[in-house]
């Protein structure tokens, strides 16, 4: 029986009808309301009815919901990823709000497998850069909606002899391109320095990185439209943050923050904390040091965070770290950090330090993304993840938003 038959008998409403039913609710506040949802609801909310389905599907939407997470980046939203180092045929990832909880236990792990060998070269509004290490060509992932783009070109002069030494990924706001910047070595001391912008068919070969190269592999930070990299320079002034502008391609020096009484500072670690450039590194080999830059490229913005006496963190941990990273900073002042095997949290309220269960095992591309919609290529939500229309939750949702 075809869709024209007049409604009669004991048909079940579908959601629209069920929403119409309802009181009137401007396209507007729903589009609002929505948008500050998880992901995993609005995937839930797409069957109720065919115009939320049309609207969390609209790539406008998956910006919206973007903008409202990086202003707000709510824990709930945030997960730890990582690939071990001896299987890097899936990645695995763990929710962060569980981790605040204290729990006796480590938090559930999430396995998302894959069909090659890959390595992950960075984390950007929810997308994941993946790099073929057999095959030598980059992808994006979005794990949340299970998108993954097509697959780039073979990175030149890619083969068993070369490796990346430096890479970063990120988004070029004023393009509206994501981009990958990688940095091949060889073991004669030679470079060549490559960025592929996803949507474009080739590579495109820039001015040689200006920090050294090595064996080891280093990824770059990405905020305010730049990728960064602490490192020396081969200069008498030592350390410096290197940043690379994704809109022009240039590289310019941010200087560091120079902390009155630090005379000696090592294992120095950038990373990103609530959307700023956060540094942080051993000083005087009696603290680990905290730095938060609030305006991006301004020396003066340094803010310290927190300073944490090695002998807490001895304590702690039960060994003496080479490595800290800083992972998330909830609004309630913890922030949760990481070494090899340990996650930790520090309380900026009372300077308590507290170990958490770990995972106990090796593992590399390691950090924290948030569950977006975003795809590069501006595509809808794959249909695949459209289910029956559920007459229950349709009923539960539309009571939530009447109230």
């Amino acid at each position: 029986m075809g869709e024209e038959e007049n409604d009669t008998g004991n048909h079940s409403p579908t959601g629209d009808s069920l929403l119409h039913r309802q009181p009137f609710l401007l396209d507007e506040l729903v589009f609002e309301i929505l948008s500050r949802l998880p992901v995993k609801t609005l995937l839930q909310f797409q069957s109720v009815c065919k115009s939320w389905k049309t609207l969390i599907s609209d790539p406008q939407f998956a910006q919206t919901h973007l903008r409202n997470l990086i202003v707000d980046p709510t824990i709930t939203h945030q997960l730890f990823f990582y690939s071990p180092a001896s299987e890097q045929y899936r990645i695995t990832f763990i929710a962060v709000k569980p981790l605040f909880e204290n729990l006796p236990e480590p938090p559930k792990e999430i396995e998302f497998s894959m069909e090659h060998k890959y390595r992950i070269l960075g984390s950007c509004n929810g997308l994941l850069c993946l790099f073929s290490v057999n095959k030598g060509y980059v992808r994006l992932l979005n794990p949340s909606i299970e998108w993954k783009s097509k697959k780039s070109p073979t990175l030149d002069c890619y083969d068993d002899d070369k490796w990346i030494t430096y890479d970063g990924f990120g988004y070029d706001h004023v393009h509206d391109k994501y981009k990958l910047l990688a940095v091949l070595a060889n073991g004669f001391g030679g470079q060549v320095t490559q960025i592929h912008t996803f949507g474009e068919n080739s590579w495109t070969t820039i001015p040689n990185f200006p920090f050294p190269v090595g064996r080891f592999s280093f990824s770059g930070s990405f905020v305010s439209g730049t990728l960064n990299w602490v490192g020396s320079r081969c200069s008498p002034n030592g350390d410096v943050i290197l940043s690379f502008d994704l809109a022009n391609e240039t590289y310019k020096e941010v200087l560091l923050p120079e902390p009155d009484g630090v005379n000696v500072r090592s294992n120095c670690v950038l990373d990103v904390l609530s959307n700023c450039l956060c540094v942080c590194f051993e000083s005087n080999n009696t603290h680990w040091d905290f730095w938060l830059m609030k305006k991006y490229g301004v020396a003066e913005s340094w803010t310290r965070l927190m300073m944490i006496p090695l002998d807490k963190i001895l304590q702690c941990l039960q060994f003496r770290p080479s490595f800290i990273q800083p992972l998330f900073m909830s609004e309630n002042s913890y922030v949760l950090l990481r070494t090899y095997t340990k996650f930790f949290i520090y309380n900026l309220n009372n300077d308590r330090l507290d170990c958490l269960p770990g995972i106990e095992n090796s593992h590399i591309n390691r950090g924290v993304r948030v569950r977006t919609l975003v795809t590069a290529s501006g595509l809808a939500i794959p249909a695949f993840l459209s289910v029956e229309i559920i007459a229950i939750l349709a009923g539960k949702i539309v009571a939530f938003l009447s109230m």
